[in-house]
């Protein structure tokens, strides 16, 4: 139980495999458990943390053992994945240890809420090879690096690798249909069976997995899944002098590793923004192909494809030749595609011009954080000039800008055989400006930001051609490469590890969601108002009844006690009784048998609202025209503030608008509620924070004595808000 969409990296496994029988290659590489489908593991060989190393077998490794003795871990619940992340970046690499920045990379896919990254990169780093070119202050006193300079000197003990399974080192693939109750599982091993049953089951009747990051995230739920991940065909890489043919089959992990030798325009492009694509969990599973198929508007790939003009290649059954479509026709509006219902994207073609002063090939990117995020605007751009610095080929393309990545096509059309100056460079921002208008509707929101970013990034690419054109009074804007981090902390006294350090790295700590379930344990999963201000005029039921496992449903009518307790917001109810004030209020509970059921049972609860004609408060501004307010203004006030203001020598005033947060949750809020046999007493084992607030809530929503409430804590897994006061 973690984020469940691959966003923390608690959940990271090592997944390793025979790529080559002859030679005894052994691919290595990490991966999200909660998006990775047990039947895409076939003929692979699983490590978890506990296959690492174990308390309980007293044969803890050295990675778990440095993460403690370090302080490494304080919650615990990302641990388990850190240590996933670092055994896998040694294992995979051919020399005995990885260097510093190959270790701090490997890391990127891993979030840690509480204990602060100082000490679990501290941990990492004392197995790097360079690890004596980190640079640290002398202290008198004795420092965390002194402790970890104690560490470095048992390098020379060398590194455990777990040995890789004989039997499966000459495993043969072969086709795979499994039957399930929800699904169909295909496996076809040739691209001719992949095609066959495509053209057999078109369009809706199948979806095509490859990392399944995409079809798991949007819950897109079809009866037959066909896994693409073992058609050779797919995961071809051919260059020339010339030409490159990248299967698509072919993932980011891989794709980045090749590029890394090449050195044309279209390789650095893309190794620019690959440096900060997603996380490395991500990259190992994620194609190429389905980056294109999702045809994301906010892509931060697709631009520079559409700007080396590459193209598609796309197969079907019933035609023996293959079809080539150039990459901006196929991408439609709002994440469609121009393919055919029982077509297959096989590869993407690009003609590489020859590297010469006078071709030009550049992708930027912004986003809200550096690593692992997707841009609020992405862009590349492509530029030919001839002898006399007059353009002869353009093609400016952006994605955030639009419901599908876009180019200039007016702008490109009016700079032909504009010469390449500032007058040019200030046209094309004009120009730019005004083919892409954004209003206060369009998606996203940020206008003027968006609009900032564009002419940043033009100016960017204007100076980078200016300087190498070798062009006078031109600024030189280069991009920023962070040096590996580094940090020290003077250490006073003795300093303890955790009382469950070598818990939390071994993965053996118990929270919530390892509680085993007694037996005839029910499930429960909320049922949420997908609207926003109406009110609730019918709750049926009938098909959710219907479900194998369903047990009851739970609403404000079934609640023995007060449905409004008197909590942090004391107007707030347990389960709308008749209006929902948002999107997400909860409306009751299904209660079945297991999980599975008790989430199909949630979807097929039907609900009928009636839209109130009342203003909908969006902003604060809304709030302030509609006199919505939370009781009395909050006022601070020291001193003669007017006074003050009237006599400053410099008054600058603006006003900044701040969204809400949005929580993020590594360890989900759950509890494990027991009630007792011969009395009125209940038992909650809960990852919550305040248990005397649960404890007091459920009571006045229970009509019992607190006495009768008894909340229990193990340990609290970290969580970005919520485990507090949303109890």
């Amino acid at each position: 139980m973690g984020c469940g969409e691959g966003g923390c990296g608690a959940c990271t496994v090592l997944i390793s495999r025979c790529v080559n029988s002859e030679s005894n290659e052994i691919e290595y590489r990490t991966v999200n458990a909660c998006l990775t489908p047990i039947c895409s593991i076939d003929g692979c060989h699983v490590l978890t943390v506990e296959g690492v190393g174990s308390v309980n077998k007293s044969n803890l490794h050295s990675i778990q053992i440095r993460l403690g003795e370090l302080s490494g871990s304080q919650c615990g619940y990302c641990t388990p994945g850190m240590i996933m992340s670092l055994y896998a970046i040694l294992s995979n690499d051919k020399e005995m240890f990885s260097s510093l920045k190959d270790i701090e990379d490997s890391l990127d896919g891993n979030l840690c809420r509480c204990t602060g990254y100082r000490p679990i990169l501290d941990t990492a780093k004392t197995f790097a090879r360079d690890f004596s070119e980190i640079y640290c202050e002398k202290s008198k006193s004795s420092t965390t690096f002194d402790k970890c300079q104690s560490y470095v000197e048992q390098n020379s003990l060398g590194f455990d690798r777990i040995a890789f399974p004989d039997r499966l080192r000459n495993y043969v693939r072969q086709s795979i249909h499994i039957e399930g109750k929800s699904f169909d599982w295909y496996r076809p091993i040739s691209l001719d069976e992949l095609l066959r049953l495509r053209h057999q089951f078109p369009g809706n009747e199948s979806k095509l997995i490859f990392g399944n990051t995409t079809v798991h995230l949007e819950r897109i739920s079809c009866r037959r899944l066909i896994s693409l991940i073992d058609i050779k065909q797919l995961q071809n890489i051919e260059q020339t002098n010339d030409s490159l043919i990248i299967g698509a089959g072919v993932t980011f992990a891989r794709l980045k590793t090749n590029l890394n030798t090449s050195t044309n325009d279209f390789s650095r492009a893309l190794l620019d923004q690959l440096k900060h694509f997603a996380s490395t969990q991500i990259r190992n599973v994620a194609s190429i192909g389905g980056n294109i198929i999702a045809a994301s508007p906010v892509s931060d790939i697709n631009p520079i494809l559409i700007a080396a003009h590459a193209q598609v290649e796309l197969h079907r059954f019933d035609c023996d030749q293959p079809r080539l479509i150039s990459i901006n026709e196929f991408f439609l509006e709002n994440h469609r595609v121009a393919i055919e219902e029982n077509e297959i994207l096989v590869g993407i073609h690009l003609n590489l011009p020859k590297s010469t002063n006078r071709y030009f090939l550049r992708s930027y990117k912004q986003a809200r954080r550096r690593d692992d995020s997707r841009g609020i605007v992405s862009a590349a751009f492509q530029l030919q000039l001839d002898e006399q610095e007059k353009i002869s080929s353009v093609c400016f393309a952006f994605s955030g800008m639009s419901s599908k990545t876009i180019t200039t096509s007016n702008t490109q059309r009016k700079i032909i055989g504009l010469r390449w100056n500032k007058q040019t460079f200030d046209q094309i921002c004009q120009l730019i400006i005004e083919e892409l208008p954004l209003n206060n509707r369009s998606p996203g929101g940020q206008i003027q930001f968006r609009y900032s970013l564009i002419q940043s990034f033009l100016f960017k690419f204007y100076s980078f051609v200016c300087q190498q054109l070798k062009s006078t009074n031109t600024l030189s804007i280069e991009s920023f490469d962070r040096p590996v981090s580094h940090a020290q902390q003077t250490v006073v006294g003795t300093s303890l590890p955790h009382r469950s350090a070598f818990l939390h790295t071994t993965g053996e700590a118990i929270f919530i969601d390892d509680i085993p379930s007694l037996e005839n344990t029910l499930h429960a999963k909320f049922v949420l108002s997908t609207k926003a201000n109406a009110k609730i005029v019918k709750i049926d039921i009938e098909k959710a009844s219907n479900v194998v496992g369903f047990v009851s449903f739970v609403s404000c009518d079934d609640v023995p006690g007060t449905n409004k307790p008197n909590g942090s917001l004391p107007d707030e109810e347990i389960f709308a009784s008749s209006i929902v004030l948002a999107v997400g209020t909860i409306i009751g509970i299904v209660v079945c048998e297991n999980e599975q059921a008790a989430q199909l049972a949630c979807e097929l609860v039907e609900i009928q609202y009636e839209q109130l004609p009342t203003k909908n408060i969006f902003s604060i501004d809304d709030a302030i025209e509609q006199q919505s307010f939370f009781g009395d203004e909050i006022l601070l006030n020291q001193g003669n503030v007017d006074e003050i203001f009237s006599n400053a020598e410099h008054f600058v005033e603006d006003t900044i608008y701040i969204g809400g947060q949005e929580h993020f949750y590594m360890e989900t809020n759950a509890c494990i509620v027991i009630p007792s046999n011969d009395d009125k007493e209940i038992r909650i084992y809960t990852g919550c924070q305040s248990l005397s607030t649960l404890q007091e809530l459920t009571a006045q929503v229970l009509d019992r004595d607190v006495s009768q409430v008894i909340c229990q804590t193990k340990r609290v897994g970290g969580a970005f808000g919520g485990k507090e006061s949303r109890t």
